[in-house]
């Protein structure tokens, strides 16, 4: 190895329950657990969040991000524009709450999945996205409502996919 290459330490974590805290991923991080909240502080690099069982809260993302939760709520908190910060979010049961930059750049696509016809969700997002409404059928569960909305801002160059069953979906810009 030569003396200009540098490696790159991902933080990885992985438990079978227990919440989980990480204050600086300058390099990505991999973390997953069966049952408890995820909360990383500040991450750059990749950021790979998983829980079966728990709320996802990245508050200072410099990267781009996968996350997913089977019941609770995700927020996070992108702190940089430019490229390299795709989004993959997604909650089954929770609400989704994400901040942008206001020079943000990215290709949107939102799809909100209700299963609760006595109290309907929304999209709300200062992002000017196109909302259809339709509806799907499914073995379990009947007729959901499903609302998706797609839209650009700038170049795109960032993909944002956002997905919940059963929650709002909102975009702040700052």
């Amino acid at each position: 190895m030569n003396a200009t290459m540098l490696l790159l330490a991902t933080v990885s974590i992985f438990r079978m329950g227990g919440d989980i805290r990480v204050d600086d991923a300058p390099d990505g991080a991999a973390l997953r657990t069966m049952g408890g909240d995820i909360r990383v502080t500040r991450g750059a690099g990749r950021i790979v969040a998983k829980t079966i069982g728990g709320n996802i809260d990245l508050a200072r993302l410099e990267g781009s991000a996968e996350v997913s939760t089977m019941g609770g709520n995700v927020e996070v908190n992108v702190a940089a524009s430019g490229a390299g910060h795709d989004l993959d979010l997604h909650s089954m049961g929770g609400e989704i709450e994400v901040t942008l930059p206001r020079d943000f750049n990215g290709e949107f696509f939102v799809e909100l999945d209700d299963t609760n016809e006595s109290q309907l969700h929304q999209i709300k997002s200062d992002v000017p996205l196109q909302i259809r409404e339709s509806s799907r059928w499914r073995f379990f569960g009947g007729t959901h409502r499903i609302l998706t909305g797609t839209g650009r801002t700038g170049s795109g160059a960032n993909r944002v996919k956002i997905t919940t069953m059963g929650g709002d979906i909102t975009i702040h810009r700052r």
